[in-house]
């Protein structure tokens, strides 16, 4: 199984926990493994419910901005225009336990689907016409 498998796999076996293994941080983790430094090592476990995620992070007004600011710790990752396998993007999708209000989400992607992390539908995996245009995405730099 390849390491970006392996940790889809990952993803889908972990509970989803505010602050160790929520959707950025489940994506600071993948960069940890494919670039071997920690994005998020400041934020893992600062927050707990999405009220103090916000506080810490700004994830729900700026998640762009959130994630930029974990990875300049690590010099930044380059934007890219096309996601390659592995790549992390952003997104503003409908949030069925939201009343389908429009929610942040971090993706990874798998080379012709995103997968997302969800606190209530666990690991979710869509093709990019159904996820729609991300917000951003980063290239990572990985290669099977």
């Amino acid at each position: 199984m390849s390491p970006l498998y392996a940790e889809l796999h990952r993803w889908a076996a972990l509970p989803f926990v505010w602050g160790e293994t929520d959707c950025m941080m489940c994506l600071a983790d993948w960069v940890w493994r494919v670039r071997g430094v920690d994005p998020a090592a400041a934020l893992r476990m600062t927050y707990d419910s999405p009220a103090a995620c916000q506080r810490v992070t700004g994830w729900w007004t700026d998640p762009v901005g959130a994630v930029e600011r974990c990875l300049a710790t690590v010099d930044g990752l380059p934007r890219v225009d096309r996601p390659a396998r592995g790549d992390v993007g952003v997104f503003r999708m409908p949030d069925p336990a939201r009343g389908g209000r429009l929610s942040p989400a971090g993706g990874l992607w798998l080379g012709e689907c995103w997968t997302f992390r969800h606190p209530e539908r666990g690991t979710t995996t869509l093709r990019a016409r159904v996820a729609g245009a991300p917000l951003a995405i980063w290239g990572v730099g990985y290669a099977a």
